[in-house]
């Protein structure tokens, strides 16, 4: 009779231990790949949102003869602008509402009024995610006005952590008159690249030339902080712009403002 030895089927110690170990290893490896896909879907989402807004603001201008749809107001007694805030009826979304039909961005948080990395997006005052050119939508301007319209820039992203940026705290409710709110950059939905008011300056409004950012050209003449309302980095050190010929992109805010002769902002 042949004896026959019974070998067990179970692991041993150590091979669960390799076995955990290769597991670990493959983990992270593939986390990153699949947080940076993830973070790739998200840009594309984003993308195709900012291009939508671009083609309503195209479609807009052709339909009232060139000009571009508002979000400030010239004010009758300074001559300066005034913003018109997202909650007014008349705002800039609701302008553009019959071209995109989507609602308001504070109304509908899966518009394309965000970008669906926004940590903002659950915030209940928060509009959207992208600020205009306010050399573009801040004051009254035509197509027509523009110099180079493929080579200007017409959106980016909107600065996240207004806490951390502003000082302010997220209001929970509707604030009531006077707060400070209504005149932070929150309450706005364009980055306003001028802050001289004197008519001298080379940057005042009406010319169209957007000083230099003192964080990129710090103590260059004229320079100011307008910079502060745009997020630069949140796609992998990148930002995401529109322009004002439809096309969009992902590029540096260095890349687009290269120097107060040759940056994407300017208008002439």
């Amino acid at each position: 009779m042949t004896a026959f030895t019974r070998v067990s089927s179970g692991f041993t110690l150590i091979e669960l231990l390799v076995v955990i170990a290769i597991i670990a290893i493959l983990a992270a490896i593939l986390f990153p790949v699949f947080a940076q896909a993830r973070a790739k879907a998200r840009q594309a989402t984003a993308l195709s949102n900012l291009k939508q807004i671009a083609v309503a603001q195209m479609m807009y201008s052709q339909d009232y003869d060139e000009l571009f749809p508002r979000t400030m107001v010239v004010d009758e007694v300074t001559g300066e602008p005034i913003t018109i805030g997202w909650e007014v009826i008349h705002n800039y979304q609701e302008t553009l509402n019959p071209y995109i039909k989507m609602g308001r961005g504070d109304a509908n948080k899966t518009s394309v009024w965000w970008d669906p990395s926004d940590p903002d997006n659950e915030r209940g005052l928060m509009w959207g995610s992208f600020l205009a050119n306010g050399y573009v939508t801040g004051v009254p301007r035509a197509v027509s006005e523009i110099a180079n319209p493929s080579g200007t820039v017409f959106m980016v992203l909107r600065q996240r952590d207004w806490q951390k940026v502003f000082g302010l705290a997220y209001p929970t409710a509707t604030p009531a008159s006077g707060d400070p709110w209504y005149s932070s950059e929150y309450y706005d939905m364009c980055f306003d690249p001028w802050e001289p008011v004197s008519a001298a300056s080379p940057y005042y409004w009406q010319k169209g030339k957007v000083p230099p950012p003192c964080s990129e050209f710090p103590g260059a003449a004229g320079c100011s902080s307008w910079d502060i309302t745009i997020d630069k980095t949140r796609y992998g050190g990148s930002t995401l712009f529109s322009y004002l010929d439809g096309h969009v992109k992902v590029g540096r805010f260095k890349q687009a403002y290269r120097s107060p002769d040759d940056n994407d902002f300017d208008l002439f």
